[in-house]
């Protein structure tokens, strides 16, 4: 029996090294679709597909072994065997996928490549990640000394969050708690120290806003924390959400409920992004008022345990935003790491904690963060010397054409802490980030009343379900476009409309130039138009989008594709 437990650990590692090599290869792919219109430079990037396909074909065949090796072994434990069904069960389903329904036909490089992208999603990566981790962390929980003896060895951090990975996995767990019990958490956090730091944590308490806050749910708010002993010194690691929403929570086997609870969360977080964080508005700041509830309440808990702990604020995006925003109105924290965070907004700041600053500080920076993008390094050196700290102990990375990166370009935002923007070697992203050559201040404030103007429009049905908000948000896009282009008319409002148009070509989101743009937007909304043919994509202006740019843009934005960018 002993010799067949260190099989299964050794088969586990062997079978969460094949996911990890899918996730890289996931990303590889990203990087090799063609974004450009350039012919050369398409077919130069599409001459590597049939080294991705091969790797792609080689890891599938080493899953499938692999996996039925432990379904040959350990049907013997009940827990190891549900989560090797559930694996079985995602396998079986993404090579149905491929076979009942190929997205494309023509076997063009292109479509090849797009079908390889297709394909390893398919194939649930985080949640076979997370099935096979569960399966180790459970085995380091009954058998510590058979796993820490199979695992591969490395160097013992005396803290965890020295470790960029650790960071990253529990920046993830954020997205990934549908598939945990609060038992499986623990083991699962107390395996990520071990395999990260390569030293057993002693005891791990978990912390859920959801559970401590009992309104966090209908804001949208999700963080958690996790109370770590090790050596006999305590680590508290307070992790806060952005804004990727799911619609695979096996929690919920309705699709209508999984789709309402997705548009509703996904749209609570949008609204504080857009109202709160990039406009300034105080009055839809729940979401930051939750965070610092919910640190607050952390802080005295492990206090209590240990004054002596370390707090770290970890977040990603929105999460990220919280982090720094937090760190600057109370600092709880005596560390912190962020990815691709959206920023700090200094309406916000100067609301809650007035007594910052001098007024003659606070003019200062107004000033400074009006018209500048605080992400030019020069500037970011002018704002920290204004707050005469610069939270350094914050560490912030950013993928350096993140779209995080356009919120800067707004006025009154900025990030505390230190910056290291991230890429991938010999690669060309043709992605704009800076839209200030395109539109001029008075352009940004209007763009940013649409915004808002779309969010009070959207408060009257906030609270019913997501299929409602859905054709609520989409009657309001109509209504906008008919007020565009009756507005277009006037030498202005064209100026405005061309300005996008280019941002948005230049960007490559638009594949159509801004000229061609314009004259589809005048000819489509001279006629009447259903809401349906709109969403069925008849609009030539809305066929314009470069759907292959959207996505790409998304994905590096998510952990699952920015984790993975060099420094």
């Amino acid at each position: 029996m002993q010799m067949e437990t260190t099989v299964i650990i050794s088969t586990l590692f062997r079978l969460a090294k094949v996911f990890d090599d899918m996730g890289k290869l996931l990303f590889k792919a990203h990087l090799d679709v063609p974004l450009t219109f350039d012919r050369a430079q398409s077919q130069a990037l599409l001459r590597r597909n049939n080294r991705l396909e091969f790797s792609y074909q080689q890891l599938k065949t080493s899953k499938i072994k692999l996996l039925n090796q432990l379904l040959a072994t350990a049907g013997a434990d009940p827990y190891l065997w549900a989560k090797l069904r559930r694996l079985q069960a995602l396998d079986v389903a993404s090579l149905a996928a491929v076979q009942a329904n190929p997205q494309f036909n023509r076997q063009r490089k292109i479509n090849r490549l797009k079908q390889l992208i297709i394909n390893l999603q398919n194939e649930k990566i985080n949640e076979s990640t997370v099935l096979t981790k569960q399966a180790l962390a459970y085995l380091y929980y009954i058998a510590p000394d058979k796993v820490a003896a199979t695992s591969k060895p490395g160097p013992i951090l005396a803290d965890p969050f020295d470790s960029r990975a650790f960071k990253m996995d529990m920046m993830a767990l954020n997205y990934l708690d549908q598939y945990f019990n609060v038992q499986e958490l623990q083991y699962y956090v107390k395996y990520l120290v071990f395999i990260h730091a390569h030293q057993a944590a002693e005891a791990v308490i978990h912390y859920d806003a959801r559970t401590v806050l009992p309104n966090a749910e209908q804001t949208g708010f999700s963080a958690v924390a996790y109370y770590v002993t090790l050596n006999r010194q305590s680590y508290t690691y307070i992790s806060y959400k952005g804004t990727e929403g799911t619609m695979d929570d096996p929690r919920i086997k309705s699709f209508t409920q999984r789709l309402d609870n997705y548009v509703r969360e996904s749209y609570q977080d949008w609204k504080y992004n857009i109202d709160a964080m990039l406009i300034g508005n105080t009055e839809n700041d729940e979401q930051l008022q939750l965070a610092r509830r919910f640190t607050r309440y952390v802080v005295r808990r492990v206090r209590r345990i240990n004054p002596a702990t370390i707090i770290y604020g970890l977040g990603h995006s929105l999460g990220g935003h919280f982090v720094q925003t937090v760190q600057l109105l109370d600092e709880p924290f005596d560390g912190g790491y962020t990815l691709n965070a959206a920023p700090v907004q200094l309406k916000q700041i100067k609301h809650y904690r007035p007594d910052l600053l001098s007024a003659s500080k606070w003019q200062q920076l107004f000033a400074l963060t009006k018209h500048n993008n605080t992400q030019d390094p020069a500037v970011a050196m002018q704002v920290h010397a204004i707050l005469g700290h610069n939270y350094a102990t914050i560490k912030n990375e950013w993928f350096i054409k993140d779209l995080t990166r356009i919120y800067f370009g707004f006025p009154y935002t900025f990030y505390i802490g230190t910056a290291r923007y991230l890429n991938a070697k010999n690669w060309h992203y043709p992605f704009v980030t800076d839209v200030a050559p395109y539109l001029r201040k008075d352009e940004i404030q209007a763009y940013s009343q649409f915004w808002g103007n779309l969010i009070r429009y959207l408060k009257r049905v906030e609270t019913r379900n997501g299929s409602l908000m859905l054709a609520s948000l989409m009657t309001y896009g109509l209504q906008t476009l008919r007020e565009v282009y009756a507005a277009i008319k006037t030498e202005q409002a064209q100026q405005i409309f061309a300005a996008y148009a280019r941002y948005l070509y230049d960007a490559h989101i638009f594949k159509d130039t801004p000229v061609q743009v314009q004259t589809n937007f005048e000819r489509e909304l001279s006629r009447p138009r259903t809401a349906l043919r709109v969403l069925q994509g008849e609009w030539p202006f809305l066929k314009s989008v470069n759907n292959e740019m959207v996505e790409t843009v998304i994905f590096f934005h998510t952990i699952e594709g920015a984790q993975y960018f060099t420094r």
